[in-house]
């Protein structure tokens, strides 16, 4: 009798690791279904963050240059070639390409104390983007620091 029930649960035991077996393969086939459709959502996800870190980057380096442009066209002795040679070095850095400077006044030297001097940086997005897989290329970015001359 023992022969006979250790047999049945055998056999039994079979028939539960069969069931299971198909179970799981049919999780399987859901599980590659689920990835199909979260998989590209996924992607865009994380490119889309890459590529808004990178502006973010980007609009940040040209903060800091027209900052410390119109830092050092408020001193007294500083020119115009002075205040975009420091943007262009502090951009060539940060590996910004296609910018462009412009300083008013024209003639720095020739402002009175406490006028003003307005650098500008600009740079185009496309250029400076390493990733263009959701955003759009277009645009530039414009940034202006304004300091009243010493």
């Amino acid at each position: 009798m023992k022969l006979q029930d250790n047999q049945n649960s055998i056999e039994m035991a079979v028939r539960r690791t069969k069931r299971r077996s198909k179970r799981v393969a049919g999780r399987r086939g859901v599980a590659a279904v689920e990835l199909a459709f979260v998989l590209p959502v996924f992607l865009v996800m994380i490119f889309g963050t890459i590529e808004v870190c990178q502006r973010i980057f980007l609009r940040q380096s040209l903060v800091i240059a027209a900052y410390e442009g119109a830092r050092l066209g408020a001193r007294r002795n500083s020119t115009n070639a002075d205040v975009i040679a420091r943007c262009n070095s502090i951009l060539t850095q940060r590996r910004v390409t296609g910018m462009s400077v412009s300083v008013t006044p024209a003639d720095i030297l020739a402002a009175q104390t406490a006028d003003e001097v307005q650098v500008t940086v600009s740079a185009p997005w496309a250029s400076n983007s390493a990733t263009r897989f959701v955003l759009r290329d277009q645009g530039t970015i414009r940034v202006q620091a304004v300091m009243l001359r010493e």
